[in-house]
């Protein structure tokens, strides 16, 4: 079984998909690197709405609604990116 660990990189996202102590999988996972923008981007191909709420600075504020259909389309179209980045 593998888990995920999700960690926040001047503004980028980094997804490792880490094995578990007791698999047998000893091979090094590579972590892939999206960017805010790549990610807004699943969210609206799978139905979500993404809204600009406003800027302060050079940071931006945006909130991301939807079902939790769409929610589950977002969280598998993650998972496949995910993980054909690490066959790669």
């Amino acid at each position: 079984m593998t888990s995920f660990v999700v960690a926040q990189e001047h503004g980028e996202t980094r997804y490792e998909c880490v094995p578990n102590v007791g698999s047998e999988r000893t091979a090094t996972l590579k972590a892939s690197v999206l960017s805010d923008d790549a990610i807004l981007s699943i969210a609206r191909r799978a139905g979500m709405l993404v809204m600009l709420d406003g800027r302060i600075g050079r940071e931006t504020y945006q909130s991301v609604t939807g079902s939790l259909s769409s929610l589950h389309r977002f969280v598998a179209d993650l998972h496949d990116l995910m993980c054909d980045g690490l066959a790669q």
